[in-house]
């Protein structure tokens, strides 16, 4: 159990193929948050959900269960958790509605977010217990983000569906050319007005989001090869090594050689890389 005060994580986890899953109400005040990555359909509590990828949809228990159904081939992520009254009343004021299907603004920092939450569940010393408060944190402000109304609702936004499977690819082949003008040709619409209907749709800009890809697809090549600098840097699509090691400074803090050297001494020595 993590605790922040206003919202507290019981349980997360990820089911990678079709099922029904069930959830037990432990208080009150449980959710549960379904976050989907692709495009899927999942049915909770006899409510269908066509979700587009990178969507979310909070559900308080009205019951002592909820029963999570996925069809097909699928993958979902779900946090069990306690959230006050007034955090639940924040996010109402601002435009988060339950029930109903969200946009995540930055599928980036959201993976930041999971990749610190699963091993804090089992976590046993202050810091990595710390660490784990601090992302719950950030994932309420994630929350808050999508509700603020920055992020116009999915059915007022021309082309959609189109621009969610085209970020969907983005994150799935960061390698590939993503030039603008090209996408743009393909959707047979103006630069200026792609950008606009991106924006609205998901909160940021597809030139953030390819670059955001890539920084996720090189911290993955660190962590698990030994590739060289520059081939992680061509394998996930910068252009040069120098571009390569400006934006991976400026998103990650730090240059890919020391992310490399800190991630591993934080392993375990039975994880080996290949």
């Amino acid at each position: 159990m993590i605790n922040t005060g206003e919202i507290c994580l019981l349980d997360c986890g990820q089911q990678a193929h079709a099922g029904t899953q069930q959830f037990s109400q432990q208080g009150e005040q449980d959710c549960l948050l379904v976050m989907c990555g692709v495009r899927t359909t999942l049915r909770i509590d006899e409510k269908q959900y066509y979700m587009q990828p990178f969507t979310f949809v909070l559900v308080p228990f009205a019951g002592n269960q909820i029963v999570v159904d996925s069809q097909g081939v699928t993958a979902y992520r779900y946090l069990h958790l306690q959230i006050n009254e007034a955090f639940q009343k924040r996010l109402l004021n601002n435009g988060l509605t339950f029930r109903e299907t969200h946009t995540l603004a930055q599928p980036l920092a959201i993976e930041e977010v999971w990749k610190i939450l699963l091993p804090a569940m089992d976590a046993i010393t202050p810091s990595q217990r710390e660490m784990g408060i601090h992302a719950l944190q950030l994932l309420m402000c994630l929350l808050e983000e999508a509700s603020d109304g920055s992020v116009t609702r999915a059915a007022e936004v021309p082309h959609y569906d189109k621009l969610t499977v085209l970020r969907h690819d983005i994150y799935q082949h960061p390698e590939k050319d993503w030039f603008i003008q090209d996408i743009c040709n393909r959707l047979g619409i103006s630069r200026p007005y792609f950008h606009k209907i991106y924006l609205a749709a998901f909160g940021t800009t597809c030139t953030q989001d390819v670059i955001a890809s890539r920084i996720a697809c090189s911290k993955k090549l660190l962590e698990t090869t030994d590739k060289a600098i520059n081939v992680v840097s061509q394998q996930s699509g910068f252009e040069t090594d120098v571009y390569f090691m400006r934006q991976f400074k400026k998103h990650v803090g730090m240059t890919p050689t020391a992310y490399r050297r800190i991630y591993r001494q934080t392993q375990t020595p039975s994880k080996k890389r290949r």
